[in-house]
Order: C-alpha cells, then structure tokens, then sequence
C-alpha cells in the first residue's frame, strides 16, 4: 500500500479497554486529535509572575486529568453522583479525587500511546512546552 492509500483509508478514532483491577472494571479510552490536546494544554496553563517576569506553566496533574476526561469514552466524570460520592467540584477534580494516581498514569500513557505518541513522560514534557 502507498501512502496516499494509507492516509485515504486510516482511522483516526481508535479505541481500547484499560481494565482496572481495584475498581473490577474496565474503562474505554479513545485517542485524541491535537485540537483536544491543544485544549488541554491550554486549560492547564497558568500565569506566574508579573510584568516582564510573567510566565506561563502548565500543571502537569491537571494536564494529565484534563486528558482523561477527553480520552474516557463509557464512563463521564461530570456525574452528578460521581462527583458528589468523591466531593469534586468539576469532572476534572473528579478524576484526580475518584483515581489513584498510577491509575491516572497507566490511562494518559495508554490513551497517548493511542494517539500515536511513544514514551509517555518525554511526551508529556514535550506537550507542556
């Protein structure tokens, strides 16, 4: 197959199961595009600083939960039950508060992966900048 032919008839929306031993279920994680993760970038940035010495960084753990309430197909954290049995403000603070925090790293690395990135905390890194 050329590449012309590969590009014609690639998918983009690829999906898989993350099997969560301590929850006995199994959460279905899609790949994202780069507008998502662009706005997940965004999202998690913030000013520090001010005037000339005003600069922008990126939270890194609410990047990562940012992206999973992107990634996650069959279940939402915005809940209204969810997010009140774990006090959570938001569907992000929900997925920081209801996973543990290998759980939150095992469905970034796996959903990455997905997207077509590799070593997921040089990506990470890489998409912060």
């Amino acid at each position: 197959m050329d590449a012309l032919q590969a590009f014609l008839t690639a998918d983009l929306h690829i999906e898989k199961d993350i099997f969560l031993q301590r929850l006995n279920a199994s959460l279905r994680i899609k790949s994202i595009d780069s507008a998502s993760l662009d706005q997940a970038r965004e999202q998690a940035t913030f000013s520090v600083g001010s005037g000339k010495k005003k600069e922008r960084e990126c939270d890194n753990e609410k990047f990562k939960a940012i992206l999973i309430t992107k990634m996650i197909v069959n279940l939402d954290f915005g809940n209204p039950d969810l997010m009140s049995k774990y006090g959570a403000t938001d569907k992000v603070d929900c997925v920081r508060k209801a996973l543990l925090p290998g759980e939150i790293e095992r469905i970034v690395d796996a959903g990455l992966t997905l997207s077509g990135f590799g070593d997921t905390d040089e990506t990470i890194e890489e998409l912060k900048n």
